[in-house]
């Protein structure tokens, strides 16, 4: 599993690389594709600011609606060429990395252990008490 924490940190990562995508990929000049990738790059980066965890300026979001927006970040971005009409103006392997990241995005989610420290603490507490009692 995937604590937590780190989560955190591979959403910033991963909000930077959405964002470097289209140039590095060459697909700056498909403005469906950048803007996507832009959009939701930018977006992963403004809702992990605001999500209710370590590495957060604001703690509003509560977590599960944070993995809520990662999934559905990850099935935008895998639908995305044919959702937003720019299919035919991105090659197969451009295509492919929408699937490649999309998929990342919800493996992510999938392995990562979305109790919170405190939440561990609690039942690491509960369980030395029931065994000493």
């Amino acid at each position: 599993m995937i604590s937590l924490k780190i989560h955190n940190i591979l959403d910033y990562v991963a909000g930077v690389a959405l964002i470097l995508c289209p140039p590095i990929f060459g697909f700056s000049d498909v403005m469906g594709a950048r803007n996507l990738f832009l959009v939701l790059g930018f977006g992963l980066i403004g809702y992990s600011l605001i999500t209710q965890y370590r590495y957060s300026i604001a703690k509003i979001i509560p977590i599960g609606v944070h993995m809520f927006l990662d999934v559905m970040a990850g099935l935008v971005l895998m639908v995305g060429p044919w959702l937003f009409d720019y299919r035919s103006m991105i090659t197969t392997g451009q295509t492919a990395l929408h699937f490649v990241l999309g998929l990342g995005i919800w493996a992510l989610v999938a392995f990562t252990d979305k109790r919170t420290t405190a939440q561990l603490i609690e039942r690491g507490a509960g369980f030395i008490r029931d065994r000493a009692a």
